[in-house]
């Protein structure tokens, strides 16, 4: 039956899901679809499914942060997703991660509201690992020297970690921040389906330059190249049966 937010039936979605937080994203991604079908766009939570490479998948929009993907991993679980791939964007941390860059989560550090209501600070909010190991053998055949290693899911887009958190943060490697990651990690170990997430890089936070002038064309190539991944990773989980 459709749910509270996802106008939409189980027979709507594929098990097999990209996540996306900008709805303008979805809209790309679906016009690389065949016979794509917008079977929601309540609340502008625009939902896509098509074929892909022989294979029905779904694009669904998220929008912006932990509570609201939580609503939509929910309800995509409810109607019979199996496995949920977040393609998004976030701002590089270690020095050697810069706009145009890619990064594959490993792990995510839960520094969001969300996700203690579901399980204790205690749970690693981690990939699905054979899920993961099929983002990373597909993205390194994509674009050669794709990133990975921990990111930071934080809820505050405008407040910046202090000077000691920083540094702490880039002697352990961190990689990146966004706002999602760890949501849809934690929420699909609850819910019990497999979950990994990569990401376009759009600046540098410890260089102080997000969304810099002049490297738009640098994120939309990166941007281009996971969806990319995205869509021959939920193709080859749909002809293997994940």
């Amino acid at each position: 039956m459709p749910q509270f937010h996802l106008k939409c039936e189980a027979t709507d979605i594929a098990p097999y899901v990209m996540l996306v937080g900008n709805p303008q994203r979805a809209e790309q991604t679906a016009l690389l679809l065949e016979d794509a079908r917008l079977v929601n766009n309540y609340r502008y939570l625009l939902v896509y499914t098509g074929m892909s490479q022989g294979q029905r998948v779904t694009v669904a929009t998220t929008a912006m942060g932990a509570p609201s993907t939580a609503i939509v991993v929910e309800e995509l679980c409810n109607l019979g997703a199996r496995v949920l791939l977040r393609v998004g964007s976030a701002g590089g941390i270690a020095p050697d991660v810069d706009t145009g860059d890619i990064v594959i989560a490993t792990g995510s550090i839960r520094d969001e509201g969300t996700t203690p209501q579901y399980l204790p600070m205690t749970f690693p909010a981690v990939p699905d690992f054979d899920l993961l190991r099929l983002v990373m053998d597909t993205a390194h055949s994509v674009k050669a020297d794709v990133k990975h290693g921990v990111v930071i899911s934080r809820d505050s887009f405008y407040r910046n970690y202090g000077d000691e958190e920083m540094q702490l943060m880039l002697r352990c490697g961190v990689q990146a921040i966004e706002m999602e990651s760890s949501c849809v990690f934690v929420v699909g170990q609850y819910r019990g389906v497999r979950t990994s997430a990569l990401f376009a890089v759009d600046g540098s936070v410890t260089k102080g330059a997000i969304k810099p002038q002049g490297a738009e064309e640098l994120f939309k190539t990166a941007e281009r190249q996971t969806i990319q991944i995205g869509l021959s990773v939920l193709a080859a989980c749909a002809g293997a049966g994940f």
